[in-house]
């Protein structure tokens, strides 16, 4: 059974802790050198007060103690440092925040919640990615409560990492006093008291509680008992038996009933570690590996190239509807990546029926340009949400249900509108074929979700569609979405690593917001909230930024949905050859300024929009084990959608495709993104799909840039004349 995560890195590492003394050892973690365990050198003086507990936060460690005294009160000590492995002290590092946390903090108006008036000497915090979770366990019930983490990495000093509660409080009753909670990845596994047996738990933090009912697993170790501590590193769990000095390395998999499965690895452990030791593991973020900087096609040749990425999300097209035509079906001159297959485009062969009646795939206007029409398509918005898409993708029983395979024969059948065949041609979209065809694009990119704009969109940035379907862009639920918890976006993740050189470039407001800020980023990083303006620009500002080369690491972009001089998302009903120009433009703007050699664009769309693509997507992986609305599981790709990836180290003509059975989708950008900026995998708490997403480094595969760059000319009609284009 396949592991959700990456093998653990080699930049892994164990902090080993005395709780007898202050002493402790650093140790590098790696399975698959020849020792698992590597003694790093510290200073004689190295020491840290054993009375503290510890744990990874984000790219943070967290310290604090048990409860003291601070201005008369109960409280409890906190340091938020950065943890440096090559430092010879790396637990005395330098310390980001420091505070005191009130006990009330945690235990509200209570003093104490179970038979134990002295639950509250020792403070239990468990890291969950970019949240924290507390636990107060008593024989009846554990009462819990999540934490928003924000280092405020750009505020040093007293400030505290964790301001306030993510989801409120409440109780737990099925885990008590006696159970040992150990988080890896998006689960906790919760050892109970016994030792022996476990629970499975998924993390989801829209949740309350944030431990989803019910467990993902349940059962009995025959080879683990009271004697074995359990510490989760990466995607492994280290099975240590401290009287023996004895160990086993088990590969963590939340499919298997066991959860932890095939031991890769037992033998003795370090001297040093015994039972007086308590361990933790620790994961920095991935440096880049020298060695492969210079192979194409690597993630370490991505990262030492690319300075800048920039995501550009248009909206609603299949690609058949306006890239099936780039090359001849079948054209085998292009540089493939991923596959040999040839170019999988549109044909004229392909059909559904209208009644009785075969409507077979046809350009429109024969894919010609003219000042005597306006280039749409399309008279009305067809039907996208998920029971349309269904019915689109599946016109014959027994359907999604039964598990057939899409047969893309509904799209006329439940638009009533045989328009939704007809496709454009190159010479009418000539910027976006024409970046596709000088640089690369993926004909096996897939939607997410068979549903509309704000699940897809939801797929892109957080791995999920928060298991709704449909939209709510508009009204109140729109208005007070960020005012409930929901899973953390890409950029909560990147902030929980100390990584803020990003921003939010948007065309219009909508609805007074900026959409993709209201709907999947405010409300996580209460530094952002108090300061948005810092992370926000609109996209003329983008334009002077890459002109200029002020261009942040990571640039998200949004186009104008809806605007009097025409709306450039590329939504059926509107004009297209605003959408050309808006591009065209952003794609000068890179183009010409002084960081073109160092960076990325990739153009995607969110969605098919229920306009007809041939391919039948696939099945896919859940999102959240527990995820299920109105009976559908999260668990099908949605239609093609073109994704074009724009850079000068990418070779002309190039078709990419993911290796593997999982095709890319949108958690395919994200999850590249991550693995760009070093992040460790076990780290993201963006879901299962997201762990399991294939990623694009292939494409860059030219071994220096490309000395040229194309100037491509935005398309006229009836609205926008020749002149107007500068055509």
């Amino acid at each position: 059974m396949r592991s959700n995560f990456q093998k653990t890195s080699s930049y892994d590492f164990l902090i080993s802790r005395n709780q007898h003394d202050d002493s402790y050892c650093l140790y590098r973690f790696d399975p698959d050198a020849e020792e698992l365990f590597s003694l790093l050198p510290l200073s004689a003086d190295a020491s840290f007060d054993h009375s503290y507990q510890i744990a990874q936060v984000g790219g943070y460690l967290l310290q604090w103690s048990p409860l003291c005294e601070q201005d008369g009160k109960p409280s409890y000590h906190f340091n938020l440092l950065t943890f440096n492995p090559n430092s010879p002290d790396p637990l005395n590092g330098k310390i980001l925040q420091s505070g005191y946390w009130e006990k009330k903090k945690f235990w509200g108006y209570r003093d104490y919640y179970s038979s134990n008036p002295d639950e509250g000497q020792n403070l239990d915090l468990i890291p969950m990615s970019s949240f924290v979770l507390n636990m107060i366990p008593a024989k009846g019930r554990g009462t819990y409560e999540l934490w928003n983490f924000d280092p405020q990495p750009n505020l040093p000093g007293n400030a505290d990492p964790i301001p306030y509660p993510y989801t409120g409080q409440g109780g737990f009753p099925l885990i008590k006093e006696g159970h040992t909670l150990i988080p890896i990845g998006n689960y906790v596994l919760d050892r109970l008291p016994d030792r022996k047996r476990f629970r499975l738990w998924s993390f989801d933090p829209q949740l309350h509680p944030a431990l989803s009912l019910p467990a993902v697993q349940e059962g009995y170790w025959d080879e683990i008992d009271e004697r074995h501590e359990l510490t989760a590193i990466g995607d492994h769990i280290l099975d240590w038996n401290p009287e023996e000095g004895t160990y086993r390395l088990w590969r963590f998999d939340p499919n298997h009933a066991d959860v932890l499965i095939d031991p890769i690895r037992e033998g003795k452990l370090p001297a040093g570690i015994g039972t007086d030791t308590k361990l933790t593991g620790y994961q920095p973020r991935i440096p880049v590996q020298k060695q492969q900087a210079d192979r194409p096609g690597s993630t370490d040749f991505m990262r030492s190239k690319i300075r800048h990425v920039v995501y550009y999300m248009v909206e609603s097209r299949s690609f058949d509807n306006v890239c099936g035509w780039l090359y001849e079906k079948g054209d085998r001159d292009c540089h493939y990546i991923g596959s040999q297959e040839p170019f999988d485009g549109a044909s004229f062969e392909n059909f559904n029926f209208d009644r009785d009646r075969k409507v077979h795939v046809s350009q429109f206007k024969d894919g010609k340009l003219s000042d005597q029409w306006n280039l749409i398509a399309l008279d009305q918005d067809p039907f996208h949400d998920t029971t349309d898409n269904l019915q689109q993708m599946f016109a014959e029983p027994p359907g999604y249900w039964g598990r057939a395979k899409p047969d893309m024969g509904g799209f006329i059948l439940n638009n009533a509108n045989p328009q939704v065949m007809e496709t454009f041609s190159p010479e009418q979209l000539p910027v976006l074929n024409g970046l596709a065809r000088h640089f690369g694009i993926s004909d096996r990119w897939f939607c997410s979700i068979p549903g509309g704009t704000d699940v897809n969109r939801a797929f892109s940035v957080t791995g999920s569609a928060f298991n709704k379907l449909g939209t709510w862009e508009g009204g109140n639920a729109y208005k007070y979405w960020p005012d409930s918890p929901h899973r953390q976006s890409i950029w909560k993740v990147l902030w929980s690593q100390g990584i803020t050189d990003w921003k939010i470039y948007n065309s219009v407001l909508w609805e007074d917001y900026i959409f993709t800020y209201q709907l999947y980023l405010k409300g996580q990083i209460p530094t952002v909230d108090a300061n948005p303006t810092e992370f926000m620009a609109d996209i003329e500002q983008f334009k002077k930024d890459a002109l200029d080369g002020n261009l942040p690491a990571f640039s998200y972009l949004e186009p104008a949905w809806i605007a009097p001089a025409g709306a450039t998302s590329y939504h059926p009903g509107g004009d297209l050859v605003p959408a050309e120009t808006a591009l065209n433009e952003i794609y000068e703007a890179i183009k010409n300024g002084p960081g073109w050699d160092e960076t990325l664009l990739v153009v995607t769309f969110d969605k098919n929009n229920g306009i007809y693509d041939h391919v039948s997507p696939p099945y896919a992986k859940k999102p959240w084990p527990n995820d299920l609305n109105n009976g559908f599981a999260y668990d099908l790709m949605g239609p093609r959608v073109p994704t074009i990836m724009v850079s000068p180290w990418i070779k002309e003509q190039s078709v990419f495709r993911a290796e593997g059975d999982v095709p890319f989708d949108s958690t395919s950008f994200a999850a590249t993104l991550l693995e760009w900026f070093g992040v460790p995998k076990p780290l993201w708490g963006l879901g299962d799909r997201m762990d399991i997403a294939p990623t694009f480094e292939r494409v860059f595969q030219a071994s220096e840039p490309r000395k040229t760059a194309p100037t491509l000319t935005p398309p006229y009609d009836k609205s926008f004349p020749k002149e107007s284009n500068n055509a």
